[in-house]
């Protein structure tokens, strides 16, 4: 009876033991990244937002001239709205909204349209990201590395916020990139 006493006495201090070190070998660390602050302020993404800026910068410009147009229509048939006959104010009105609807519809494919492009340089952006994280994470040891914003994160210290760190390498891969591409 002391045997088996003993003995899981022993078992039990050596499966504490080993647990307890187990434990210490998967400690769990976690960090974040916020990836809209490395969308605006990395090179890569300044260089994308001024790209969309310049490639839509006509289209703005043609909204504009529209918009002006539009509301100098409507200046005028307000003043002569007193005026007209009725069939010519129904007319001019009819004229109005066929335009209005145009502009809106415009504006809305010019919308779709940015909406594209952007989805398009930033899943660029993330895929180059993807690498640089993933060497973060192993070189750290991390466990898990979440998004700041779609994580739901609503604490954590700073000193796990690998934003600047992944930033910092990100830039310096694109540098590289964009200077064996001239």
């Amino acid at each position: 009876m002391k045997k088996i006493i003993t003995i899981l006495v022993v078992s039990m201090i050596l499966l504490t033991t080993g647990l307890k070190v187990y434990a210490a070998d998967t400690a769990t660390k976690i960090g974040y990244i916020d990836l809209q602050k490395i969308l605006l302020q990395s090179d890569e993404g300044k260089q994308a937002k001024v790209a969309l800026e310049k490639q839509f910068a006509s289209r703005k410009k043609e909204l504009n001239q529209k918009k002006q147009e539009l509301e100098d229509m409507q200046k005028s048939l307000e003043t002569q709205s007193s005026m007209l006959s009725r069939d010519a104010l129904v007319q001019k009105q009819g004229e109005f909204v066929k335009k209005r609807d145009a502009f809106l519809k415009l504006v809305q494919e010019y919308d779709k349209e940015l909406q594209e492009q952007d989805g398009e340089l930033t899943k660029k952006i993330l895929l180059q990201l993807q690498d640089i994280i993933t060497k973060i994470g192993k070189d750290g040891n991390y466990t898990v590395i979440l998004e700041k914003s779609q994580g739901g994160i609503l604490y954590a210290p700073e000193n796990e916020d690998l934003t600047d760190k992944v930033m910092k390498l990100f830039n310096q891969e694109t540098g590289k990139q964009s200077k064996t591409n001239d």
